[in-house]
């Protein structure tokens, strides 16, 4: 005769230091240029497989969500995955050159 006895199990899971999960959603930071928000660029994110390469769309706003399909954590009892959004942040310099200065204050007479 066997006997089965319900039980729990708990266990807490470390945060991880480049990638928050949200359900099977993952979710990371990409820390960009203000050059490359602005002109747009190639650039590699890292995913939970290892690195993919994305577009950066010219104008690029800090806090845009970039959208990695089926590249999140495998659903349980289904097939397919969720999703890794990438979250831009434009970087702002906070010490300049003084050609860098030079260069910005031109494009701001520009209307830039």
């Amino acid at each position: 005769r066997v006997r089965y006895q319900d039980f729990d199990v708990s266990f807490d899971v470390k945060p991880h230091p480049v990638f928050r999960r949200d359900g099977n959603d993952v979710v990371s930071e990409l820390k960009i240029l203000m050059a490359d928000a602005v002109l747009g660029r190639d650039i590699e994110v890292e995913t939970v497989d290892g690195p993919v390469k994305i577009r950066i769309r010219p104008g690029t706003q800090s806090n845009t969500m970039i959208r990695l399909k089926d590249k999140g954590v495998p659903f349980i009892n289904r097939h397919g995955r969720g999703d890794h959004y990438a979250r831009i942040i434009v970087e702002i310099p906070e010490k300049l050159t003084s050609r860098q200065r030079e260069l910005l204050e031109e494009f701001r007479e520009e209307g830039l």
